[in-house]
């Protein structure tokens, strides 16, 4: 079975229902967006942004990143390999046929075991950088920093919620 049969087979449940995007904002901070249907990317990832002072958009579709780089102002973009309409090919070959400078991150699987020639694949295509799983916060944390000029680990504070719950993120 194709290897993206088998990853929607698994994470049917999980899936973002199509042209929805979960949208964290804190003003005064980067926008991320975040494209993956791969729930234990999601909740991986989910763990990292914890203590990181950025916006986090999360879609599902290819569709949805071309809808959201369309209107809003995204410092960085993380994707996954599969998405519910396409693959990160599509998202980073759209992003340079648009002449839009988004830098992109791709995202191994941990279902899809990480190989070199996705690496260069990813490259070649004109991605950033390839935080292959399981991913290492000092490694992400490295990588948003040359994806986003200005942001830096001194952002990041401790985890302060204020009285409903919210995370207070401050920037440098």
């Amino acid at each position: 079975m194709h290897p993206v049969a088998v990853l929607k087979e698994r994470v049917m449940n999980h899936f973002i229902p199509k042209s929805v995007a979960r949208i964290q904002r804190s003003p005064g901070t980067p926008t991320v967006l975040i494209a993956t249907i791969d729930p234990e990317i999601r909740e991986a990832l989910t763990d990292l942004l914890e203590f990181a002072a950025i916006n986090a958009i999360w879609v599902g579709t290819v569709e949805d990143v071309n809808a959201i780089v369309a209107r809003e102002r995204i410092a960085a973009c993380l994707c996954g390999f599969w998405l519910q309409d396409g693959t990160y090919r599509e998202v980073v070959r759209n992003l340079r046929r648009e002449g839009i400078e988004i830098p992109t991150i791709i995202l191994s699987a941990p279902l899809y075991p990480q190989e070199y020639r996705d690496y260069l694949a990813a490259m070649n295509l004109g991605a950033l950088e390839f935080l292959a799983y399981p991913y290492q916060k000092r490694d992400f944390e490295r990588m948003l920093e040359s994806a986003i000029p200005g942001y830096s680990r001194s952002a990041i504070q401790q985890d302060s919620r204020n009285r409903h719950g919210f995370r207070v993120l401050g920037v440098a």
